[in-house]
């Protein structure tokens, strides 16, 4: 394998990755719409039903988290990363044979949903930890950032496709797509050469508990690492306030069309694939610190643009697209400079644990953050919800402001080390 970030595409294993990936991302984003669709339209599920099946889908991030990680530092990552997409390409089979057989109901989703969700904790948990062991740390910034552009152009034409889909062969056989999509990945991710090497500890292996204590506990007392992860929490929280009434704040108080708002939806995805055509130029240029507290600052301008929307329709549309291309463009970049200073800063013996604190903690905010929206739109207003999931996400970035990130101002991250997080020179 070559050193050079300029030769990533010459390694087969990545190629393989990024293939199987961008399979998936493809498959997924159509089930993000898909999965609604199949609930709203085909079954005439009710607004509780609908907050139950998102539910469901995030709820094993919080049961399964922390014990994903300690199974997963303790075992190759491949085999559970292709074991994951199979099982979800199979849980997904499940909801056009229902269809088709006429017991499809909304337990059935639910089901599905948790199902599924068991089995994208291992993969994300997995596969954030594997990277590393595919390619080199000057590397890590390069294969994220092509790993990301796949994601950012699944998300700009998955809900169109899926809606697409939706009209062609209705929505339970559009989810026949993502199953599929994910065979496919599974299919290219198992057929990576590169054996990984897994290194253990035989006596904490037998105290499972002391193990998650231990990925616990290394988030906390390592300061960058603890940043990020209270500024994704922070973060998380105040977007899902603003994502449970945005729809219902646009369509209802800004008098925006389905069509325009799927536009709006889609200048998202624009900033996602922006975001991670820059984030490796930017750490070049700025530094990893500076890089990680200006995204966050970028997605928080992004949110507060839509409470602040006015005037006629075209430059109510305008700002919301605005919003969410800034919004797209500091999350990508964010997620892709955090992500890689996690995996070279973190032994590879505790990747997995690591990974999965973050998920656990981040994103265990997001129902609550659900239930806010809902509260705060219904008893002060939707814009005022909005409003303060904006202040949230500003909030958010300030914490970073707390932290070592701003002395960060090395061009690289494998200048990141575990033993000095703040290298002494640049």
């Amino acid at each position: 394998m070559s050193n050079k970030v300029e030769g990533l595409l010459t390694n087969a294993d990545f190629r393989r990755l990024w293939i199987g990936q961008t399979a998936a991302q493809f498959g997924t984003q159509v089930a993000l719409l898909g999965m609604p669709l199949v609930a709203a339209l085909y079954l005439g599920a009710s607004p509780m039903q609908m907050g139950l099946l998102g539910f469901a889908e995030y709820a094993p991030f919080i049961i399964f988290g922390l014990l994903a990680g300690v199974w997963i530092d303790r075992v190759p990552r491949r085999p559970i990363l292709v074991a994951a997409n199979f099982f979800r390409g199979v849980f997904l089979l499940i909801v056009p044979l229902s269809a088709v057989t006429g017991f499809l109901n909304m337990t059935i989703l639910y089901l599905v949903a948790f199902l599924v969700g068991i089995c994208t904790v291992f993969f994300d948990v997995a596969y954030t930890s594997f990277l590393p062991s595919i390619v080199s740390k000057e590397q890590l910034v390069d294969g994220n950032s092509k790993l990301e552009t796949s994601k950012s152009t699944a998300q700009i034409a998955g809900p169109g496709l899926s809606g697409g889909l939706e009209q062609l062969i209705t929505a339970p056989f559009a989810i026949l797509f993502t199953s599929v999509s994910f065979f496919v990945s599974a299919v290219f991710i198992a057929r990576i050469h590169k054996l990984e090497t897994i290194v253990t500890d035989e006596k904490k292996q037998k105290n499972m508990w002391a193990e998650m204590k231990e990925g616990l506990h290394t988030v906390y007392t390592k300061p960058l690492l603890w940043g990020v992860v209270r500024c994704s929490t922070v973060f998380n929280l105040s977007w899902n306030v603003i994502f449970s009434v945005y729809v219902l704040y646009a369509s209802q108080e800004l008098n925006i069309s389905a069509s325009i708002l799927g536009v709006i939806y889609g200048t998202l995805g624009v900033g996602y694939l922006c975001g991670s055509l820059l984030a490796q130029r930017v750490v070049r240029r700025l530094g990893v610190g500076p890089t990680i507290v200006g995204s966050a600052a970028i997605a928080a301008c992004g949110g507060l643009l839509a409470p602040l929307a006015g005037g006629s329709e075209l430059r109510i549309a305008l700002m919301l697209m605005l919003g969410q291309l800034l919004f797209g463009m500091g999350v990508s970049m964010f997620s892709i400079s955090t992500v890689s200073l996690r995996q070279v800063m973190v032994p590879d013996a505790l990747q997995g644990r690591v990974n999965a604190t973050f998920r656990f903690i981040s994103w265990g905010t997001l129902p609550l953050g659900s239930l806010l929206g809902g509260m705060i739109g219904g008893t002060m207003g939707l814009r005022f919800a909005l409003l303060a999931g904006g202040i949230g996400l500003l909030a958010s970035a300030c914490t970073l402001l707390f932290t070592p990130f701003l002395q960060l101002r090395v061009k690289s991250f494998h200048e990141v080390t575990w033993e000095r997080e703040v290298p002494t020179k640049s």
